[in-house]
């Protein structure tokens, strides 16, 4: 669809299209960088923007703005879909890792840490008023990816150990809203960055599972994983699994808009799976990775 030279270290390490198939951001991993190049995708000549040392966060629900982190300054910047304006969000605390817009785009969850060892904390921004409110402080774990549900409604997290073991096994929680208690809903993959996926109608969420949990190399080697997809059920907190493989690293799920399918890496190739059927290999093995849905704006056929 388009290219663009990069150094012979980096590899492309996810796509981010915007909600509003409008543009798209290519994200890159390198030996000693990470950077982003963020595209329209009704002119694909060039790059509009390019970020270095950092890394990209989210989308707002409307597609005109997206957080992105810098490494070395550890500050979050709210950026336009075009590029030309960048704030620094100054009150959101230091050693924030994650954030994500509510649904109506006026506030940011975040996921904050000082350290290992201090623990750590959620809470929101509100970006009108520029106030912040500590929701949720977790003395021993680590909390990552805060995920709306589409409706709103309710909040998947992953809590993980508070430890120096790079790769641990986590747990993925839902907060139902209201003065209910947050549940437990699953175990799974934590510390190589695999987030919880909604489906589109909100009923359940896709997760990556370890399957060797006793490995000693999967604590610390990225490409030691063995593991498969399983969506919950938000409401009966069924679980299902979405894949069998067998000493296979299986990640990046992600739902085809309709909620019909979802796109996985599997073996370094791109698959399909419909929940209850067998998944179907798009791609060869050892070529490609890291699938997203993309709808070609219509100037753009």
């Amino acid at each position: 669809m388009f290219s663009y030279p990069v150094s012979s270290d980096c590899d492309i390490d996810h796509l981010f299209p915007s909600p509003n198939s409008i543009h798209l951001i290519l994200e890159f991993n390198c030996h000693a960088n990470a950077f982003i190049l963020l595209w329209d995708l009704r002119n694909l000549t060039a790059p509009i923007l390019a970020l270095d040392r950092g890394y990209f966060l989210n989308w707002s629900p409307d597609g005109n703005w997206f957080l992105f982190r810098h490494i070395d300054t550890n500050q979050i910047i709210l950026i336009t879909a075009d590029g030309a304006t960048q704030v620094v969000l100054e009150k959101l605390p230091f050693g924030t890792y994650n954030a994500t817009f509510t649904l109506d785009g006026k506030q940011i969850i975040y996921a904050a840490s000082q350290g290992l060892g201090f623990g750590s904390e959620m809470g929101s921004l509100d970006l009108a008023e520029n106030s912040l409110m500590v929701q949720k402080q977790f003395t021993d774990q680590v909390v990552a990816f805060p995920s709306w549900s589409p409706n709103g409604d309710q909040l998947a997290y992953v809590l993980l150990a508070d430890n120096n073991i790079p790769y641990t096994i986590g747990e993925l929680w839902l907060d139902a809203g209201s003065d209910e208690k947050d549940v437990l809903l699953a175990e799974v993959d934590a510390g190589r960055g695999y987030p919880p996926v909604w489906s589109p109608d909100g009923k359940s969420i896709g997760y990556v599972q370890r399957e060797n949990p006793l490995s000693l190399q999967a604590d610390y080697l990225t490409n030691a994983l063995h593991s498969n997809l399983y969506q919950v059920d938000a409401a009966s907190h069924e679980i299902a699994a979405l894949t069998t493989f067998t000493e296979t690293l299986v990640y990046d799920p992600v739902w085809q808009p309709d909620g019909s399918q979802l796109a996985f890496t599997a073996g370094d190739a791109i698959w399909l799976v419909e929940p209850g059927q067998s998944p179907i290999r798009l791609t060869e093995t050892g070529i490609a990775r890291h699938p997203a849905w993309i709808t070609l704006p219509e100037s753009n056929p």
